[in-house]
């Protein structure tokens, strides 16, 4: 028989695309300074057209501004007056200037309350653990760019170090409950991480930043802005490119990632914006197969323990390593269609590309003392549009449109034997097939459409109720399904109308309160697939119900939000990864509920200094069992101070994490007498600090500078959270200790 490939199973292959892909951004970047050269040297006395005015403030990063000296300028996290749910709000100055520069969107938000993430390679230098919103896990929440949502085909996941370093972020904000109908994506139901991009600058500018710091971190990040080009009717273009490379906090576990950005945006007359975006990435590490480990193993091998350098140990970095490919591309229709329609259309494609060789074990079917391991590969490519209308009246907006997406994914786990060159581990004369644990193809197929209605009741009063209806078809080929290891060829689609309605209430220009009931829906996992005769398996949709309240006041000299909520969550599902055989688990709740306030301000102090606080405290348990559901924490809280003055800037914060529980998988959730072992950590803060100063220069080909230290763990706290339970024996994430990253930037 012949081997199953990548190549093979795929009818559409993601290779010659990827590579495709490189060329262009080697090409790109060439083309674009001579461009920017060209268009500048031509003729300027064609006169312009005004373009169409920007619906949303642009997100332009300038080295060295104007000082920030309002609670509202200087706010890590706010939320907007006329919002209808809970938000943060992070902005551009927070992401550039007091995070690391190597930081992923998850160590961004993890300012935000309600948010908590574990990092156990440094920040950005490792996907993130642990990454839960309101005690929601990472494949039951949406994260988007620029509107676009992206994820796993399997399970909705994501992986924050695969795409959007900080540097082409521009903007995230985290979005606490399912929104309107109008808000798209596949895990809306547990809230959105919605990120946005950079935007370009009106001038041009050749800005490079060159980063240092621990455990051997280099970064390298050169972002070239065309400026307004008056000859293209205002066309601007910002491109990027980004090397990063370090040891990591973990031993014998490198990183280096490639990153590409281009996003060029062209006014057509004074009414329409064409909008071209691109990301790539390419990441390389090498991922220690004991990603977490009991106390003994922290005693024994280290705090720091990732790999080691013994070709004869399963903890060889020669065993295990990864390769990540990405790219997200879109193009973008705005158009004021007349005077009261507005049209905002988005064509994108995303791909993920994941070879891992994980798991080695020792005694393969060649030999006892042959080294082996496995192959896994998960590739797939999404290809969708995302469609708004609205529509403006004297007694309100009218908003409707619809989401399309249909992902095609290869999926394998094929044996290997290293002592044989790394062929796969096979009996000799048997099928090829018994080397995998599995072979397939899935896919899926989204719709979404809605409409929802902002009635303007009062001067102050709007209300807006919403319906959308949202439908999910999961399509699997294999001939070595996971679990079974028999073929499958099976398909099955869920779908349900949901209904939404919020109301916002200004009280004063300064001051707004509102209310919020939506309710939620999620499709099965793929891993309802991986059960015998899956069309008998009556396994429902996640679906919550969602309450919440809450007020928002700004002033220049303090701004604060809160808000109240509870979540009736049916059909909650446990899914995890047995820490010793890395095979997954899963059981299900009939039923739990979520329930919490949560609150963040900002207080101006005078003389550039602010104070900024905010939390959460969240109560999470199964219905039936009373039991906590496991990983989330019970609180989460930021403290600190943030100053901004004649060119220098500077922040000194902490931020709290609270205590949880896991428990063995062999857990029934809805029966409190089936917790055979049960682990859990106590609450930890972890300080950071940022320093810098920037100035603007004249008389020089350099038009500015800024340097800039950041400081995480500022404290050196030696911290491990609990992340899976195997009998009596509780698995942790051991939290790297202080770490510190220099940077200078210079915009020419």
């Amino acid at each position: 028989m012949t081997l199953p490939s990548k190549a093979r199973h795929a009818s559409f292959d993601v290779r010659p695309l990827a590579s495709s892909i490189r060329q262009f951004y080697r090409i790109a970047f060439l083309c674009t300074a001579a461009l920017t050269v060209s268009v500048n040297a031509a003729a300027t006395d064609v006169p312009a057209v005004t373009p169409v005015k920007p619906a949303t403030q642009q997100l332009q990063e300038v080295e060295v501004r104007a000082d920030a000296n309002s609670a509202i300028t200087q706010a890590p996290v706010q939320a907007e007056l006329n919002i209808t749910q809970p938000q943060s709000v992070i902005g551009l100055d927070y992401i550039s200037n007091h995070v690391a520069p190597t930081a992923d969107y998850s160590a961004i938000a993890n300012i935000a309350p309600a948010v908590s993430t574990i990092g156990v390679s440094g920040p950005g230098l490792g996907e993130s653990k642990q990454m839960t919103l309101r005690g929601f896990n990472d494949n039951q929440y949406n994260v988007t760019y620029d509107g676009i949502p992206f994820g796993d085909t399997n399970d909705f996941s994501h992986h924050t170090s695969s795409y959007f370093p900080a540097k082409m972020i521009g903007e995230i904000t985290v979005d606490r409950g399912p929104g309107g109908a109008s808000q798209i994506g596949e895990a809306t139901f547990g809230g959105t991480v919605a990120l946005r991009s950079k935007d370009a600058l009106d001038t041009f500018s050749f800005i490079p930043t060159v980063s240092v710091g621990s455990y051997g971190t280099t970064l390298t990040h050169l972002e070239l802005d065309s400026g307004r080009i008056d000859s293209l009717n205002g066309g601007k273009l910002i491109a990027s490119a980004q090397y990063n490379d370090t040891d990591t906090a973990r031993t014998n576990s490198p990183m280096s990632r490639k990153t590409g950005y281009i996003k060029y945006v062209q006014p057509v007359g004074s009414s329409t914006e064409l909008t071209f975006l691109s990301n790539y990435n390419y990441i390389r590490f090498n991922n220690p197969d004991k990603t977490t480990l009991t106390q003994q193993q922290i005693d024994t091998l280290g705090r720091n323990f990732g790999l080691n350098t013994d070709r004869t140990s399963t903890d060889c970095y020669c065993y295990n390593y990864q390769t990540k490919e990405t790219d997200l591309e879109y193009f973008g229709v705005r158009s004021a269609l007349s005077e009261t329609w507005q049209l905002d259309n988005k064509t994108y494609t995303y791909a993920y590309d994941n070879d891992s060789h994980e798991s080695p074990y020792i005694g393969t079917k060649a030999s006892k003392k042959n080294m082996g391991g496995y192959d896994k590969v998960n590739s797939y490519r999404a290809w969708g549009d995302v469609l708004a209308l609205s529509h403006v009246d004297d007694n309100g907006q009218f908003n409707t449109g619809g989401w399309y997406e249909f992902t095609h994914n290869d999926r394998y786990s094929v044996a290997l034997d290293y002592g044989l060159g790394g062929i796969h581990d096979v009996k000799p004369g048997s099928s090829d097939l018994t080397a995998y644990k599995y072979t397939m193809v899935d896919r899926l197929r989204t719709t979404q459409l809605y409409a929802e209605y902002a009635w303007h009741a009062t001067d102050g009063l709007t209300i807006t109720p919403g319906v959308k209806y949202l439908s999910f078809t999961r399509y699997i080929n294999t001939p070595r399904n996971q679990t079974t290891k028999t073929p499958l060829n099976y398909s099955k689609t869920w779908d349900k109308t949901l209904g939404y309605l919020s109301a916002n209430y200004m009280l004063s220009s300064e001051w707004s309160v509102y209310g919020q009931l939506a309710q939620g829906f999620l499709a099965p996992n793929l891993n309802q697939f991986y059960v015998p005769h899956p069309e008998n398996n009556r396994t429902s949709p996640q679906q919550t119900m969602n309450y919440q309240f809450g007020t928002v006041y700004k002033t220049d000299r303090f701004n604060a939000d809160a808000d109240v909520f509870m979540i009736d969550y049916k059909n909650f599902p446990l899914v995890g990864t047995d820490p010793v055989t890395h095979e997954d688990t899963f059981a299900l709740a009939k039923g739990a509920r979520l329930k919490g306030i949560e609150a963040e301000a900002t207080y101006y102090l005078g003389d550039g200094f602010s104070a900024y606080a905010n939390g959460s405290v969240i109560d999470a348990k199964f219905k039936r069992s009373r039991l906590d559901l496991p990983n989330v924490p019970s609180s989460t809280a930021a403290l600190g101070v943030m100053f901004d003055h004649d060119g220098y800037f500077a922040s000194l914060g902490e931020k709290y994490i609270g205590g949880q529980k896991v428990y063995d998988g062999s857990l029934n959730p809805d029966n409190a007498a089936s917790v055979t072992g049960v682990g859990q950590t106590g609450g930890f803060w972890r300080a950071a600090m940022s320093l810098g100063y920037g100035q603007n220069l004249s008389g020089s080909f350099i038009k500015s500078y800024k340097l800039r230290l950041q400081v995480d763990n500022l404290f050196d706290a030696k911290q491990q959270v609990a992340d899976s339970q195997k009998g009596k024996d509780t698995y942790y994430l051991v939290l790297p200790g202080r770490s510190w990253f220099a940077s200078v930037s210079l915009a020419l």
